[in-house]
């Protein structure tokens, strides 16, 4: 069993680590799907293409709205969508 700290952080077994390949300042995402949390490694080739922030083209180039996009994108990929 692993203990969230207070800034949410959680250490991931040496096992898990090797059976995915993780090294550090690798990029992983993490996400929700009924109830279970998922950890998934990001390769540069996952997030390559374009990233649409919205269908408003209004929307402002911010970090987090770039932020929101680069997630979207990952989770879509992990899904099988393009």
């Amino acid at each position: 069993m692993h203990k969230l700290t207070t800034k949410r952080q959680v250490t991931i077994p040496q096992s898990i680590c090797q059976k995915l390949g993780l090294k550090t300042g690798d990029f992983i995402q993490v996400f929700e799907r009924d109830g279970v949390a998922h950890l998934v490694k990001m390769n540069s080739d996952d997030l390559s293409g374009t990233i649409k922030l919205s269908a408003d083209t209004h929307l402002p180039l911010t970090p987090e709205n770039t932020k929101k996009a680069i997630k979207g994108k990952a989770a879509r990929k992990f899904r099988g969508e393009q």
